[in-house]
Protein backbone atom coordinates (compact mmCIF):
# COMPACT_ATOMS: atom_id res chain seq x y z
CA UNK A 1 0.00 0.00 0.00
CA UNK A 2 1.44 3.51 -0.62
CA UNK A 3 3.05 5.41 2.33
CA UNK A 4 1.82 8.87 3.13
CA UNK A 5 4.97 10.60 1.03
CA UNK A 6 3.51 8.64 -1.73
CA UNK A 7 0.00 10.02 -1.06
CA UNK A 8 1.57 13.55 -1.02
CA UNK A 9 3.54 13.44 -3.75
CA UNK A 10 0.70 12.20 -6.35
CA UNK A 11 -1.35 15.07 -5.24
CA UNK A 12 1.32 17.38 -6.82
CA UNK A 13 0.64 16.15 -9.92
CA UNK A 14 -1.37 18.80 -12.10
CA UNK A 15 -3.79 18.33 -15.34
CA UNK A 16 -2.68 21.05 -17.59
CA UNK A 17 -4.85 20.36 -20.44
CA UNK A 18 -7.84 22.18 -21.70
CA UNK A 19 -11.51 20.27 -21.39
CA UNK A 20 -12.75 19.16 -24.20
CA UNK A 21 -16.33 20.24 -24.95
CA UNK A 22 -18.72 22.39 -27.59
CA UNK A 23 -18.03 25.58 -25.43
CA UNK A 24 -14.18 25.18 -26.37
CA UNK A 25 -12.80 27.00 -29.61
CA UNK A 26 -10.79 25.13 -32.12
CA UNK A 27 -8.49 25.88 -34.92
CA UNK A 28 -10.95 28.34 -37.12
CA UNK A 29 -11.73 25.96 -40.24
CA UNK A 30 -11.45 22.71 -38.05
CA UNK A 31 -14.39 20.63 -37.34
CA UNK A 32 -15.67 21.13 -34.02
CA UNK A 33 -15.83 19.27 -31.21
CA UNK A 34 -19.16 17.51 -30.63
CA UNK A 35 -20.28 14.78 -28.33
CA UNK A 36 -23.78 13.16 -28.95
CA UNK A 37 -25.64 10.22 -27.06
CA UNK A 38 -26.79 6.91 -28.81
CA UNK A 39 -28.04 5.30 -26.06
CA UNK A 40 -29.72 6.47 -23.06
CA UNK A 41 -30.36 5.57 -19.44
CA UNK A 42 -33.37 5.78 -20.13
CA UNK A 43 -34.50 4.38 -22.79
CA UNK A 44 -31.62 2.07 -23.02
CA UNK A 45 -30.65 1.56 -19.64
CA UNK A 46 -27.06 2.82 -20.32
CA UNK A 47 -25.54 5.77 -21.45
CA UNK A 48 -23.38 5.42 -24.68
CA UNK A 49 -22.20 8.77 -27.11
CA UNK A 50 -20.16 9.35 -29.74
CA UNK A 51 -17.77 11.95 -30.66
CA UNK A 52 -17.05 14.17 -33.76
CA UNK A 53 -13.28 16.14 -33.49
CA UNK A 54 -10.33 17.41 -35.25
CA UNK A 55 -7.24 16.08 -34.46
CA UNK A 56 -5.74 18.76 -32.99
CA UNK A 57 -8.71 20.06 -30.72
CA UNK A 58 -7.65 21.05 -27.46
CA UNK A 59 -4.45 20.09 -25.87
CA UNK A 60 -2.93 17.95 -28.80
CA UNK A 61 0.25 16.67 -29.89
CA UNK A 62 1.75 17.59 -33.74
CA UNK A 63 3.82 14.75 -35.27
CA UNK A 64 6.18 15.22 -38.01
CA UNK A 65 3.53 13.70 -40.49
CA UNK A 66 1.39 16.54 -39.74
CA UNK A 67 3.43 18.63 -42.50
CA UNK A 68 6.55 16.94 -43.67
CA UNK A 69 5.61 14.09 -46.38
CA UNK A 70 6.53 10.95 -44.79
CA UNK A 71 6.76 12.35 -41.52
CA UNK A 72 6.69 9.89 -38.06
CA UNK A 73 2.60 9.67 -37.00
CA UNK A 74 1.55 9.13 -33.77
CA UNK A 75 2.30 4.96 -33.89
CA UNK A 76 6.17 5.38 -35.01
CA UNK A 77 6.53 6.53 -31.13
CA UNK A 78 7.60 4.34 -28.29
CA UNK A 79 5.22 5.16 -25.43
CA UNK A 80 8.13 5.95 -23.13
CA UNK A 81 8.53 8.96 -25.46
CA UNK A 82 5.76 11.03 -24.03
CA UNK A 83 6.92 10.73 -20.49
CA UNK A 84 9.59 12.88 -19.87
CA UNK A 85 11.77 15.61 -18.21
CA UNK A 86 10.17 19.14 -18.65
CA UNK A 87 10.58 22.53 -17.46
CA UNK A 88 8.06 25.05 -17.50
CA UNK A 89 9.33 28.48 -18.63
CA UNK A 90 7.32 32.03 -17.65
CA UNK A 91 6.95 34.27 -20.78
CA UNK A 92 5.87 37.27 -19.24
CA UNK A 93 3.83 39.91 -21.42
CA UNK A 94 5.47 39.17 -24.76
CA UNK A 95 3.41 37.42 -27.68
CA UNK A 96 6.17 37.00 -30.01
CA UNK A 97 8.54 34.61 -28.46
CA UNK A 98 12.40 34.87 -29.28
CA UNK A 99 15.26 32.62 -28.66
CA UNK A 100 16.38 35.31 -25.39
CA UNK A 101 13.74 33.70 -22.88
CA UNK A 102 16.20 30.22 -22.80
CA UNK A 103 18.68 32.25 -21.47
CA UNK A 104 16.74 34.21 -19.37
CA UNK A 105 14.84 31.13 -17.62
CA UNK A 106 18.45 29.35 -17.35
CA UNK A 107 17.24 26.77 -19.68
CA UNK A 108 20.39 26.89 -21.63
CA UNK A 109 21.71 24.21 -20.30
CA UNK A 110 18.13 22.08 -20.92
CA UNK A 111 19.74 18.79 -22.12
CA UNK A 112 18.49 16.49 -25.52
CA UNK A 113 15.52 14.52 -24.86
CA UNK A 114 13.58 17.38 -22.24
CA UNK A 115 10.51 19.34 -23.07
CA UNK A 116 10.40 22.54 -23.00
CA UNK A 117 6.64 24.18 -21.96
CA UNK A 118 5.75 27.64 -22.70
CA UNK A 119 3.48 29.42 -20.11
CA UNK A 120 2.94 33.18 -21.67
CA UNK A 121 0.01 35.54 -21.31
CA UNK A 122 -2.49 33.36 -23.16
CA UNK A 123 -3.00 31.48 -19.84
CA UNK A 124 -3.54 34.43 -17.68
CA UNK A 125 -6.20 35.85 -19.82
CA UNK A 126 -7.02 32.36 -20.59
CA UNK A 127 -7.84 33.10 -24.50
CA UNK A 128 -8.06 29.47 -25.53
CA UNK A 129 -10.60 28.53 -22.75
CA UNK A 130 -13.45 30.46 -25.81
CA UNK A 131 -15.83 31.19 -26.61
CA UNK A 132 -13.81 32.74 -29.45
CA UNK A 133 -10.52 31.86 -31.02
CA UNK A 134 -8.39 35.00 -30.51
CA UNK A 135 -7.05 37.05 -32.76
CA UNK A 136 -4.00 37.28 -31.35
CA UNK A 137 -2.12 35.66 -29.31
CA UNK A 138 1.60 34.59 -27.96
CA UNK A 139 3.67 32.04 -29.78
CA UNK A 140 7.08 31.02 -30.51
CA UNK A 141 9.07 32.86 -33.33
CA UNK A 142 10.76 30.70 -36.19
CA UNK A 143 14.29 32.05 -34.01
CA UNK A 144 13.17 30.54 -30.75
CA UNK A 145 12.30 27.53 -32.91
CA UNK A 146 15.41 26.71 -34.40
CA UNK A 147 16.94 27.37 -31.15
CA UNK A 148 14.96 24.68 -29.46
CA UNK A 149 16.04 22.09 -32.79
CA UNK A 150 19.28 23.08 -32.19
CA UNK A 151 19.36 22.35 -28.43
CA UNK A 152 18.35 18.71 -28.99
CA UNK A 153 14.81 19.02 -27.00
CA UNK A 154 12.35 16.17 -27.38
CA UNK A 155 9.28 17.89 -27.41
CA UNK A 156 7.91 21.92 -27.07
CA UNK A 157 4.97 22.86 -25.71
CA UNK A 158 2.92 25.89 -24.91
CA UNK A 159 -0.69 27.17 -23.87
CA UNK A 160 -1.71 27.88 -27.44
CA UNK A 161 -3.95 26.04 -29.62
CA UNK A 162 -0.89 26.52 -32.12
CA UNK A 163 2.55 26.63 -31.54
CA UNK A 164 2.69 30.14 -33.76
CA UNK A 165 0.38 32.82 -35.36
CA UNK A 166 -1.77 31.41 -38.20
CA UNK A 167 -1.15 34.19 -40.47
CA UNK A 168 1.78 32.83 -42.24
CA UNK A 169 1.07 29.86 -44.83
CA UNK A 170 4.44 28.39 -44.32
CA UNK A 171 4.53 27.68 -41.13
CA UNK A 172 7.64 27.99 -40.26
CA UNK A 173 7.86 27.27 -36.56
CA UNK A 174 5.94 23.87 -36.86
CA UNK A 175 8.44 23.25 -40.10
CA UNK A 176 11.89 23.90 -37.76
CA UNK A 177 10.81 21.60 -34.90
CA UNK A 178 9.10 18.95 -36.95
CA UNK A 179 12.04 18.58 -39.60
CA UNK A 180 14.53 18.45 -36.28
CA UNK A 181 12.56 15.77 -34.60
CA UNK A 182 10.66 17.61 -32.32
CA UNK A 183 7.27 16.77 -31.11
CA UNK A 184 4.89 20.00 -30.56
CA UNK A 185 2.54 19.94 -27.70
CA UNK A 186 -0.21 22.75 -28.19
CA UNK A 187 -3.31 23.48 -26.18
CA UNK A 188 -1.63 23.68 -22.44
CA UNK A 189 -3.47 25.82 -19.68
CA UNK A 190 -0.46 26.63 -17.33
CA UNK A 191 -1.79 29.60 -14.92
CA UNK A 192 -1.05 27.41 -11.69
CA UNK A 193 2.10 25.88 -12.71
CA UNK A 194 5.08 27.78 -11.41
CA UNK A 195 8.18 27.75 -13.68
CA UNK A 196 10.54 25.18 -12.72
CA UNK A 197 11.33 21.38 -13.49
CA UNK A 198 8.47 18.86 -14.61
CA UNK A 199 7.79 15.05 -15.30
CA UNK A 200 5.51 15.79 -18.03
CA UNK A 201 2.71 12.71 -19.08
CA UNK A 202 1.03 13.27 -22.43
CA UNK A 203 0.72 9.66 -24.68
CA UNK A 204 -1.60 10.24 -27.35
CA UNK A 205 -4.77 8.25 -28.24
CA UNK A 206 -3.47 5.03 -29.82
CA UNK A 207 -4.16 5.82 -33.36
CA UNK A 208 -1.16 4.29 -35.18
CA UNK A 209 -1.54 6.62 -38.47
CA UNK A 210 -2.18 9.61 -36.77
CA UNK A 211 -0.82 12.76 -37.62
CA UNK A 212 -1.86 14.82 -34.76
CA UNK A 213 -4.03 13.30 -31.04
CA UNK A 214 -5.78 14.69 -28.41
CA UNK A 215 -3.77 14.02 -25.46
CA UNK A 216 -4.27 14.55 -21.32
CA UNK A 217 -1.24 16.48 -20.22
CA UNK A 218 0.01 15.99 -16.99
CA UNK A 219 2.74 17.50 -15.03
CA UNK A 220 4.34 15.52 -11.76
CA UNK A 221 7.30 15.88 -9.78
CA UNK A 222 10.54 16.01 -11.46
CA UNK A 223 11.49 13.18 -9.36
CA UNK A 224 8.74 11.43 -9.02
CA UNK A 225 10.05 8.50 -10.96
CA UNK A 226 13.55 8.51 -8.97
CA UNK A 227 14.24 4.99 -6.97
CA UNK A 228 13.99 5.12 -3.15
CA UNK A 229 15.26 3.04 -0.62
Amino acid sequence: MPGRDDTARRALWRDVSLPLSAALPGIPGDPPFRRELFLSREADGCEAASWSLSAHAGTHLDFPAHFLPGGRRAGDYPAAAFFLPARVVDTGDSLALGPELLDAALVADAAPGEAVLFRTVNSATRAFLGPAFPESFAALTPALAARCARQGLALVGIDALSVEPLDDPAFPVHHILLEAGVLILEGLFLADVAPGRYLLSCPPLHVPEAEASPVRAVLGPADFLRERP
